[in-house]
């Protein structure tokens, strides 16, 4: 399979700038931060099963890698593969750790609510809360859960 990339004249190119052609079996040629970039342009160009396979096999080369794993989240939350997402952004957590962002714990979060799973949601957001407790939108998605957990409650009391 190979497919071409939007490419800026040689004179304009960056050092991070992805090759004119790329097939899944070259992106060992490129560097995380060049296939985070890659895919991210696939992903304008409404390219998704090229962004999906790229993200795949650079993975698989760079599984510990910060700039694979949010751009393979994004992407898999783009696509509302959720399963997907959440399995990403765990092993994100694990990458990041002791010192995993906000948005991190706030996408996972959301990724378990697009899952119905509020009890989990809650508690990713409960303990980033108390990691962040100045980053509002973790304070109003808590907020929300907690919200969201308060009326299934009152309907199951029902």
């Amino acid at each position: 399979m190979s497919f071409a990339l939007k490419q800026h004249s040689p004179e304009s190119a960056s050092p991070l700038s992805a090759p004119l052609e790329l097939t899944v079996g070259e992106v060992h040629r490129l560097s995380p931060a060049q296939i985070r970039e890659a895919v991210s342009t696939m992903v304008a160009q409404g390219r998704m099963p090229l962004a999906t396979a790229i993200c795949e096999a650079a993975l698989a080369l760079n599984p510990d890698s910060e700039d694979l794993l949010v751009i393979s989240c994004l992407l898999a939350e783009v696509l509302q593969d959720w399963a997907r997402a959440e399995e990403l952004l765990i092993q994100l957590v694990e990458v990041q750790s002791p010192n995993t962002t906000a948005q991190t714990w706030l996408h996972l979060a959301r990724v378990a609510r697009c899952q119905n799973k509020l009890d989990d949601a809650w508690v990713v957001l409960d303990f980033a809360a108390s990691r962040f407790p100045d980053d509002q939108m973790i304070q109003e998605e808590l907020k929300s859960v907690n919200e969201f957990i308060q009326l299934q409650t009152q309907d199951r009391i029902r």
